[in-house]
């Protein structure tokens, strides 16, 4: 079980990082201006693509870190079988939310459903990988 959960594990960074075209060029450095702090709005959309390079990293990330958060609470801790799936879906499930949150708060971003769709099946398939 140990085995065959690193060899998924492996699998799914190693795809997660060759479908990554992150390159020196696309980052910059800005001088970040003082704000107060205010609520913003969040802006939501529903006319991405369900099939893109994001939806795959929002599926492979979420199945990552369900089967990350089963394996940290039942090997590591010694939690039960049904904690430790209830773990590992908290666990991916609110990084999910909190990245939509901000980037519906982003300027020229928004929150997408079809992004936490693709989230959920990636908690579903890290579920399946983790079951006994």
């Amino acid at each position: 079980m140990k085995n065959s959960f690193l060899i998924v594990v492996v699998f799914l960074w190693i795809l997660l990082f060759l479908s990554q075209t992150a390159s020196a060029g696309n980052f910059e450095l800005k001088k970040i201006q003082p704000e107060k702090f205010q609520l913003q709005k969040i802006t939501f959309t529903v006319s991405d693509s369900w099939f893109s390079r994001d939806k795959a990293h929002h599926f492979l990330t979420s199945a990552f870190l369900t089967t990350a958060g089963y394996y940290y609470s039942r090997e590591l801790n010694n939690f039960s079988n049904f904690k430790s799936q209830q773990l590992g879906i908290s666990f991916s499930l609110s990084f999910g939310l909190i990245k939509e949150i901000r980037d519906g708060i982003q300027k020229n971003n928004s929150f997408s459903w079809k992004d936490l769709v693709a989230d959920i099946l990636g908690i579903a398939v890290g579920l399946v990988l983790v079951s006994d």
